[in-house]
């Protein structure tokens, strides 16, 4: 399965931050949330409230995505 992940970003204090998107696939929404969790740059870890928002996509969407951000696999960051 594929998804859209939505993060809050940064180093730049607290109540500061950029909301990030990254593609990534896994077997499920719930193993999206705790990978998602240990990305870097992720915002208040300790309480897992940087992850805005998780959307199961279609691959094609996930493909997309990644063109959009430069990778040809993988998965990357981009500012929304």
């Amino acid at each position: 399965m594929y998804y859209k992940i939505i993060l809050e970003t940064g180093h730049m204090g607290a109540g500061k931050g950029l909301e990030r998107v990254q593609y990534c696939q896994g077997k499920d929404i719930l193993s999206m949330f705790y990978k998602a969790h240990d990305f870097p740059r992720v915002k208040r870890k300790e309480h897992r409230r940087g992850i805005l928002q998780i959307e199961q996509i279609s691959r094609l969407e996930y493909e997309r995505g990644l063109r959009r951000l430069g990778h040809s696999s993988g998965s990357g960051y981009d500012l929304i």
